[in-house]
């Protein structure tokens, strides 16, 4: 098959064969969207439009926003900024005018600029205004030119203007951009901060930044002339290949201006905090700029210097070729680098505190960027800026572009010739600093300013890793680094190349040598440890120590020094012993006292321990004067050893002629004595080898001073003898000084010879014969002065005689006794001695010498008493062991482990006792044991029994399985058992209470003799004898457990093994449960059985951990409900509408009804609380209800019982409507009356937000009311429905507003009654009776009552002047809203008069104003027109409609405007950028306390913030009813929100507020109040505080709702989280306990609470503890007021908010304590209130103002920004 031939076919000619060619279409739309979704830099248009702007000359930049608001932005509104819409962006320069090419370029897509000069390189610039508007136009000199789509396709159209519209744009070139849709603001504190980083680099002089009329900011840089700097000759000017090289290095001194409002410094979140509430505003102030005045401007002022390098490129022809193919323009000729430097000086005149500021001087090494243009992400490696305008980046501008093989060599050059840069201005900065530095030998004359301002210079050019390419900062170091062989720095000689100077050491003994001082290095360490690490400096070595000892000679403290820094090296292995040694001999100690000493020549080290100070020592020896001032241990480490006397007297006896005479060994006796003595007192701790060299060494030197002269040693005698009287006998003063032995061994004699008298021993002439007796005492008298030969001789052979009769034999010395007539008692052995027996006499102590055997061993006397014969002889064998037990030294070797049995003992047999031989192991010696049954030793030896070895009790573990293995057989026997063990409780250890506790060795018996069974101490209890059987005492359940009694001491044994007084409320509970009849028959009465049952609800942490129990709790019958029997008392007076009783007529309820109350035992689903007083006595004849007792409707709620609100269902029937004219004036006193019953006391949770509420409220006349309950959800039972009339009632309308029905003659009570329904969440009885007083009472009598009557007229006369002004403002709005759209259609006519008819937008209000959609109200078609006119507002027409069956509006959420919702949201808000587990809701980030305000006054009254602009409310959860059983969030315990146990608020009317003096009383009552927990493990329910994922409450509700949830917890303690506390739990799902890269975190929680503690509170450190849980939805709790803390949160908020780091570095304490602050104020709170609600919130709000100034105090001292 042929091929076919393409590039013939390309060749074929159009048209030939009919064909055509054809424009591809292209989709502009989608190529524009999908190219800016590409570049997702911030600020991303501002970036490209000012570039444009500097690229064509312009020297300012303006940016407007225009807002589409009804009321501009102005200083009067200019908190609303955050929250305005812009609808128009105008950004306009004064640089040159587009010239026909440029408007050619503009209409072309991705044509980049061609000037190789210019930044852009991708033609998308212009483009990005796309990404907030479709029809931009650009107006420049007399041309515009306007784009718009025409479907997908991009269009665009030249305009000429007309001379006036020339004449308004003047020189400036403006690009117009009406927004697509509505945008907000941008961030302010944010985009200002851009620009002011973007004014850095770009040849721009101004920016301005306006919204609508009013200037948000001007910065304005000021240069001057460009000045040449200094290039030092050492660095090298070229790039790595060579391609650039750096021609020249100017410098400009800039000098930013800048002027801002105050407002554009604060964040969006803080602009909603400041715009909701008051109490935070002065903790924001201490870290932004001026936020007190919003609307003020503030001037700052910096100074700073810009250098740029000019670069000359040169690269080759292929790589330019290659480079322009991926950039699309050639590579530009010339270049430039520049950096912001900063010296001290400028530093500190600029006003740095300026939140612009951080933007231009970078704080960390994360803020200093390299700009191309702009700041792209790209991190530095060091503190500055640097801006590469030639750099290519990355298409979105993002980053360093390294990804195209030739774009990242050019990238690499130019970061290289950056790093050249940083170093020119590191050597000029260090240049200026060697100015300042005096011409002086020492360095103590420098200034520690200079080493102040030198530090500050190398902090700035100290390198880290950059980020996100680490490669970009290490070409930049490269190029600091390798462009020079050395970097300057600062030494004791001045400023010197690191190749000149030494690193930073402790050397004192360098004069001439240039070291870093210490103060420098300090002031810079991580730029000298780097300078070190690279290798530009050395440390002092061995040429440095050469050069300088060459120079001169060492003195005394010089060779001191020098010789404790080399063993310095030594110890940290920096210098070999070799390379010491080498040093060493370089020196030369010169001293007037010493001489000259050449230090290579030393081998050993003058050791005065050893050699006299005052002695000669040889020339090899180091000189005392310095060994005194070094340990002998450290001379050691240099290879010295101390000068050994064998050593010394080698010298001595080898330097007779070199000595002075009297210095002479050998023929000075008096310096021979002081010799002998120097070796006499270390003679015994010389080794055998040196004793024997000395030995060697002096025995034929005439050495011994004698009588006679210098005599040898061997001819020398120590004493005189009588037989010799010419002997050389040594000086009497030597011999007094010295000691016989050591000259005896150097053979100084001190006796004649023994073997003259052995010949004597031995002779046969038989007058000279001697007896053995005869024998041993002559040999005792010579006994001091024998050979141990001769001793040994007499050891071995048969020298003595026995007494043995028969024995006429010679025995050795050791096979007998010493004569005494205990051992003949023993019958052993003993010496035969021909006079009396002494053994202290001289021959009785040569005797023992020779061996005589002085006592029997221990061994022999216990062998007597195990194998005697008869009783007799081993009675008198114990009696001997006894009584010589310490004189024979019987306890030193006696072991009474061994098994040989000797001692006679006791055992029980039957009811008989027995004796028997045992071992010391195998009996004990107290009498008690034997109820046990154990051997215990004879009567007679028990006080001796210690000696034996014999143990007074057995181990408590025998004693534990004899007791558990053999139970008592009888109580009495078992009383004896228990009371033994009771004195042994300190010896069990766990193991044995472990198994005490469950074995069965109790007896339990009607009487002490009968024992019918045995049960375990956990399972019986303890009855108090001195209750009688048959008292009426608590313990009326003891028929259902086992109790017992014995004496005081068992029965604290049996405690001590886990038997009890009382069964635990578990036991109890499941008992109950089980049997509750029988238990209910003995409680005897109802009163005590629900005491009973409060006691479930008490402990019912401890009852809901077994699942089992409570799922029969709800099942059984064991709950006590009461049934009325009512019998009416008609009263005086029947309640007449609009008649009042009189003051005596109702003083008491009980006077009203009286009761017959039943009580009966029911299940919880069959019991009702009673929750609506109201509905309650209309049914409670009908159902079972639970006691009015707070704790047992708590219990009764737990497992189920349905509470009375729930299972009611009300119908509410409403007349007709009718016209009244007092419809308006009720409305308008309600309202009134409601603020005054808020304001006076009322504690009760709010429902509904008050200002909604009134904004909302509508008051109509209808001529009948009825209300219709019935109830629901009752297990099948049906009751019937009661209906009643009533003169007033509430209903909610479907825009979720209320309407407030009335008939003519209504009655107050009735209004009252309906109204606190909806305000409060849970109205208490009087609640009504309270509202009713206020309502009928007049402002005079109020005011008479306390209540502030005057604060109500001035707040009607500030509505009326606030209602005049709006409407004067909205008129205004209206008007310049008209003026707009009329001024925008115009425009809009004239730009499209060419092309088809637009329709455009009417100027009428309802369409352009933001409003929410109306709802209207539901009408039954009857006309209430005049109802309505009358009230002021639209009244809908009554409907019987349930309130069950109303559904939910979709409105509005409501903003919160609490002090707590602000916080929560604030909090909520960051917390999203936390990654946490599912289902969580973690707050996270740094709150600024939001909603939290410190008062300089001590009222408590918090005034409500202004809701002039808030958005509808949302509508209520519907009263749906429950079922039985069904979860409810409300709280039980009281009716007020406030725990009885507590505190507790009388809600009358007359109730007064709390004064300052009361409410520090109650705050300091709460802090008294917490409590360390003391358990190791935690299981409960308690409240938490966990923020909600979403808030649908209203405003007063919501914060507390988001705190307001019972969660589980279930811990284990593991110990302390540091030395000092606090406890530290982790959850049992937790089984590794916290994970090790959180072991810091847990340090730096600790360190925060325990500031708070102290710090902030005062309050008990053990009561605060720490707990962590890995999936937990609770950041705290109190748990009976111990404070719990979650680290997880901790943790998460520091790394979401401070750093990224696993090891919390650079962690913020100040952040820290913003964040906890309120936690721990909010659970203090609980100790005073247990529920949530508008009391507890008052007592958070109260703690947070009372301690607020405790509270900055710490923050600033850990934060420095913090306002004083």
């Amino acid at each position: 098959m042929a091929a076919i031939d393409y590039d013939a076919l390309r060749r074929i000619p159009e048209g030939s064969n009919g064909d055509s060619s054809e424009t591809v279409a292209v989709n502009h739309r989608a190529l524009i969207t999908r190219t800016l979704s590409k570049y997702p830099v911030d600020h991303a248009l501002f970036r490209e439009l000012i570039q444009n702007s500097a690229d064509a000359g312009a020297t300012t930049v303006r940016i407007n926003f225009t807002t589409d608001g009804a009321k501009p932005i102005g200083l009067d509104n200019i908190l609303d900024i955050h929250k305005a819409t812009v609808s128009r962006l105008r950004i306009s320069n004064d640089g040159m005018y587009f010239r026909p090419e440029d408007w050619d370029r503009l209409r072309e897509i991705a044509k980049g600029n061609p000037d190789e000069t210019k930044i852009g390189a991708f033609g998308v610039g212009f483009y990005s205004v796309f990404a907030v508007t479709d029809k931009p136009m650009v107006i420049s000199g007399p041309t515009a030119m306007s784009f718009y789509y025409e479907g997908d396709q991009l269009r665009y159209r030249r305009i000429s203007l007309p001379a006036d519209a020339q004449k308004v744009g003047g020189n400036w070139t403006t690009i117009d951009m009406p927004y697509s849709s509505p945008k907000l603001v941008p961030d302010l504190s944010h985009f200002t901060s851009f620009l002011a980083q973007s004014l850095t680099f770009v040849k721009l002089q101004k920016i301005e930044l306006a919204v609508d009329a009013i200037s948000l900011l001007s910065i304005q840089k000021i240069k001057s002339d460009p000045k040449s700097l200094q290039i030092p000759r050492e660095i090298n000017l070229t790039s790595l290949d060579h391609t650039m090289r750096m021609e020249r290095v100017e410098a400009e001194s800039v000098q930013i201006k800048a002027r801002y409002l105050n407002a554009t410094q604060l964040g969006k979140s803080d602009l909603e905090v400041k715009g909701i509430m008051s109490l935070g505003l002065k903790f924001i102030q201490a870290f932004t700029a001026e936020p007190e005045r919003p609307s003020e401007y503030t001037d700052a002022v910096l100074f700073l210097r810009n250098i740029t390098g000019y670069i000359l490129t040169n690269p080759s022809v292929s790589f330019a070729k290659k480079l322009q193919g991926a950039i699309m323009k050639p590579p530009p000729k010339h270049a430039s680098v520049s950096m912001i430097a900063l010296n001290k000086d400028e530093a500190d005149t600029s006003q740095l505190k300026s939140g612009i500021a951080a933007q231009i001087f970078p704080k960390t090494f994360a803020d200093a960027k390299v700009f191309i243009g702009f700041p792209t992400k790209q991190t530095t490696a060091l503190k500055s800026h640097i801006a590469a305008p030639q750099a290519i980046p990355t298409m979105e501008r993002a980053a360093v572009d390294t990804a195209n093989a030739y774009v990242k060599d050019w990238n690499k050059e130019m970061m290289y010739m950056a790093g050249i840069l940083t170093r020119i201005v590191y050597g000029s900065e260090m240049q200026d600093i060697g100015s300042m530095i005096p011409q002086a030998k020492e360095a103590d004359n420098v200034n520690e300013d200079v080493y102040s301002k030198a530090g500050f210079a190398m902090r700035q050019f100290y390198f880290e890793s950059s980020t996100p390419d680490a490669r970009i900062g290490q070409y930049i170091a490269t190029g600091f680094w390798k462009s020079a062989p050395s970097v300057p720095l600062v030494t004791t000689k001045g400023v010197k190349p690191s190749t000149e100077a030494r690193a930073m050491e402790d050397i004192t003994f360098l004069k001439d040598v240039p070291m870093i001082p210490k103060s420098m290095y300090d002031n810079a360490q991580e730029f000298h440890d780097q300078v070190k690490s690279l290798g530009l400096i050395r440390s002092v070595d061995a040429n440095d120590i050469k050069n300088e000892f060459a120079r001169r000679p060492l003195d005394v403290d010089d060779t001191v020094a020098f010789l404790k820094w080399a063993i310095r090296k030594l110890k940290t292995d920096e210098l070999t012993l070799s390379e010491v040694r080498t040093m060493i001999g370089y020196a030369l100690l010169a001293d007037s006292k010493m001489g000259t000493v050449d230090m290579r020549s030393i081998y050993f080290y003058h050791n005065v321990a050893t050699v006299p100070a005052t002695m000669p020592v040889p020339y090899t020896c180091l000189p005392y004067g310095v060994a005194r001032e070094i340990r002998n241990s450290e001379l050691e480490m240099l290879g010295w050893k101390p000068l050994d006397i064998t050593t010394w007297l080698i010298f001595l006896t080898s330097s007779n002629f070199s000595l002075p005479l009297e210095q002479n060994f050998t023929v000075t006796p008096v310096f021979a004595h002081e010799v002998f003595i120097a070796i006499s007192k270390q003679w015994f701790s010389l080794a055998n080898s040196a004793q024997t060299a000395i030995y060697d060494q002096l025995r034929n030197i005439t050495c011994i001073p004698t009588q006679k002269g210098m005599k040898k040693p061997g001819e020398s005698y120590l004493r005189q003898v009588k037989l010799f009287p010419d002997l050389p006998v040594v000086d009497e003063k030597l011999v007094a000084n010295a000691h016989e032995d050591m000259l005896t061994y150097l053979g100084v004699r001190k006796t004649v010879e023994l073997k003259y008298v052995m010949e004597r021993l031995h002779s046969d002439e038989a007058e000279r014969k001697w007896s053995s007796a005869d024998m041993i005492t002559y040999l005792a008298s010579q006994q001091q002065d024998m050979r141990d030969e001769d001793i040994e001789f007499l050891k071995a052979n048969d020298v003595v005689a026995s007494e043995t009769k028969g024995d006429d034999r010679l025995h050795r010395a050791c096979d007998l006794y010493q004569p005494t007539d205990d051992h003949r008692e023993l019958n052993l052995a003993v010496l035969k001695w021909p006079t009396d027996w002494n053994p202290r006499s001289t021959e009785a102590t040569f005797l023992f010498r020779i061996g005589l055997n002085q006592y029997p061993s221990v061994q022999t006397v216990i062998n007597l008493a195990a194998t005697a014969d008869s009783p007799r002889l081993r009675d008198k064998a114990l009696a001997y062991f006894v009584r010589f037990f310490d004189e024979n030294r019987y306890r030193a070797v006696y072991n009474s482990r061994r098994p040989t049995k000797f001692l006679p003992a006791t055992v029980n047999k039957g009811e008989k006792k027995e004796t028997i031989i045992v071992s010391p192991s195998e009996c004990y010696s107290s009498s008690q044991v034997d109820i046990f049954d154990f051997p215990v030793l004879r009567e007679d030896l028990q006080v001796e029994a210690w000696k034996f070895g014999v143990a007074m009790y057995p181990p408590i573990d025998m004693v534990v399985k004899r007791l558990t293995s053999k139970p008592p057989k009888t109580v009495e026997q078992a009383s004896k058992m228990f009371n033994y063990m009771a004195s042994k409780l300190s010896d069990l250890e766990s193991r044995d209470i472990a198994k005490l506790r469950d074995s069965e060795f109790v007896p339990i018996g009607k009487d002490a003799a009968k024992v019918f069974k045995y049960q375990a101490p956990s399972r019986v209890f303890i009855q108090d004898r001195s209750l009688e059987d048959n008292d009426n005492s608590d313990l009326f359940y003891k028929k259902f457990f086992d109790f017992v009694s014995f004496d005081i001491g068992s029965n604290a044994f049996l405690r001590y093994c886990g038997a009890r007084d009382k069964p635990s409320v578990v036991e109890l509970a499941r008992s109950t449960v089980a049997e509750p009849n029988a238990m209910f028959v003995q409680a005897e009465s109802a009163t005590r059985y629900m005491e009973l049952l409060i006691e479930f609800e008490k402990h019912w942490a401890e009852i809901s951990s077994d699942a089992s129990l409570v799922d029969n709790m709800k099942k059984s019958s064991f709950l006590i409900a009461k049934k009325f029997l009512e019998k009416e008392v008609k009263p005086q007076n029947e309640g007449v509408s609009g008649e009042k009783a009189t003051d005596n007529e109702f003083d008491d309820y009980e006077d009203l009804v009286e009761e017959d109350v039943s009580y009966v035992l029911a299940k919880a689903e069959d019991t009702v609380v009673n929750d609506d007083v109201v509905n309650y006595n209309f049914f409670k004849k009908e159902i079972m209800s639970a006691p009015f007792e707070s704790n047992l409707e708590k219990l009764y709620t737990r497992i189920g019982s349905p509470k009375m609100s729930h299972i009611v269902q009300e119908k509410k029937l409403i007349g007709a409507a009718i016209n009244s004219s007092d419809s308006a004036g009720v409305r308008k006193r309600i309202l009134e009356r409601l603020k005054l019953y808020l304001d006076g006391g009322s504690h009760e949770k709010l429902k509904v937000t008050i200002s909604s509420f009134e904004k909302q409220f509508m008051v109509g006349s209808v001529s009948k009311i009825s209300v219709q309950r019935s109830i629901i959800r009752m297990r099948g039972r049906r009751f019937e429905p009661v209906t009643t009339n009533t003169t007033a009632t509430i209903m909610r309308r479907t825009d979720g507003g209320y309407t407030l029905y009335l008939v003519p003659k209504f009655e107050w009570f009735d209004v009252a009654q309906s109204l606190v329904k909806v305000i409060l969440e849970r109205p208490t009885p009087d609640a009504a009776t309270v509202l009713e007083s206020l309502l009928n009472s007049s402002l005079t009598g109020l005011e008479r009552r306390g209540y502030n009557v005057k604060r109500l007229l001035n707040s009607r006369r500030q509505e009326a002047r606030a209602a005049q002004e709006a409407a004067e403002q909205q008129l205004l709005a209206e008007a310049r809203e008209r003026e707009r759209l009329k001024k925008e259609a115009e425009e809009r006519a004239a730009e499209e008069a060419a092309a088809k008819p637009q329709i455009y937008e009417s100027d009428s209000k309802d369409q352009d104003l933001d409003l929410p959609l109306e709802v209207e109200p539901e009408l039954t078609g009857r006309d209430i027109t005049g109802a309505g006119k009358t009230s002021g507002t639209s009244v809908p027409e009554p409907m019987a409609l349930p309130t069950a069956g109303r559904p939910p509006l979709n409105l509005p959420k409501q903003q919160n405007h609490d002090i707590f919702s602000g916080m929560f949201k604030h909090w909520k808000k960051q917390g999203k950028k936390a990654l946490d587990p599912p289902g969580s809701s973690l707050m996270a980030g740094t709150a600024s306390i939001a909603g939290m305000q410190t008062r300089e006054s001590t009222s408590t009254e918090v005034e409500s913030p202004p809701t002039a602009n808030l958005p509808a409310p949302p509508a209520p959860v519907p009263n749906v009813p429950r079922t039985p059983g069904a979860w409810d969030d409300t709280n039980p315990s009281t009716a007020s929100g406030v725990a009885t146990s507590t505190l507790r608020h009388d809600n009358t009317a007359n109730r007064e507020p709390l004064t300052d003096a009361a409410t520090r009383k109650l705050l300091q009552e709460g802090i008294r109040h917490v409590t360390p927990y003391g358990n190791n493990e935690l299981s409960n329910s308690a409240s938490t505080w966990v923020p909600d994922e979403e808030v649908t409450e209203s405003a007063s509700v919501s914060a507390e709702k988001m705190c307001d949830r019972n969660v589980a917890h279930d811990l284990r303690y593991i110990g302390m989280a540091s030395s000092s506390g606090p406890k530290l739990y982790v959850s049992k799902s937790v089984p590794d306990g916290i994970p090790n890269e959180l072991i810091g975190h847990t340090r730096l929680f600790a360190a925060t609470l325990r500031e708070l503690a102290f710090g902030v509170f005062r309050a008990r450190w053990d009561a605060f503890h720490m707990f962590y849980d890995a999936a937990g939805a609770s950041v705290a709790f109190n748990l009976g007021g111990s404070l719990f803390f979650n680290l997880r949160y901790f943790v998460d908020d520091i790394r979401t908010t401070q750093v990224d780091s696993q090891d919390a570095s650079g962690f913020s304490m100040a952040k820290a304590l913003d964040y906890w602050f309120p936690v721990v104020a909010h659970e203090l709170a609980h100790n005073l209130v247990q529920s949530h609600g508008q009391e507890h919130s008052y007592f958070t709000e109260t703690y947070i103002q009372k301690f607020a100034g405790s509270y900055r105090r710490i923050a600033r001292m850990h934060d420095t920004n913090v306002d004083a």
